[in-house]
């Protein structure tokens, strides 16, 4: 008995076509979910965006969020009015975009130290910008007069730094 097949050659591409088509669509789909979820996360209140190059220990490179490494509390992490950064080596800057009320503006204090490089805090709202350099030890209430409630960027500048610990508390 011969072999044939169910249907015709012009079935056949039909299908082809329809099973392209369906795979185009599920693929779209997902991407559209995962680019969703990625703009999602990137705008969410306090999530600390980090540009550059970082390492959590002195042998490995790259971006830890919230994980023990050596002892330290991962490279960047917010949480309850706090943001902590303790990234080993680090060349580059973190960003945390963040909705300030009039108790957090009063209450802002920086905490910093590291053995190299330079560290700056800077705050950005609208047309009003400070910077402060935090480099070595320090630690103060930071004066807020000049910002108002509402969205406020805070971005620590690294430069070639090492050793960071900098804990900001709103």
């Amino acid at each position: 008995m011969p072999i044939t097949t169910a249907g015709t050659k012009k079935e056949m591409i039909s299908l082809n076509k329809k099973v392209i088509a369906i795979t185009a669509v599920v693929a779209l789909v997902i991407i559209g979910t995962v680019a969703a979820s990625v703009v999602f996360f990137l705008n969410r209140e306090g999530v600390a965006v980090n540009t550059g190059t970082f390492s959590a220990t002195s042998g490995s490179v790259g971006f830890t969020f919230g994980v023990e490494a050596e002892g330290r509390n991962g490279i960047s992490n917010v949480s309850n009015n706090t943001w902590r950064a303790t990234p080993y080596s680090a060349n580059g800057n973190s960003r945390v975009d963040y909705t300030f009320t009039a108790a957090n503006l009063e209450a802002m204090t920086v905490r910093s130290t590291n053995s190299e490089g330079r560290i700056s805090l800077e705050f950005i709202q609208g047309d009003i910008e400070r910077t402060f350099d935090i480099t070595g030890d320090f630690y103060e209430n930071v004066d807020m007069n000049g910002f108002e409630p509402g969205r406020i960027r805070l971005r620590l500048v690294y430069e070639n730094t090492r050793d960071v610990d900098v804990l900001i508390r709103w």
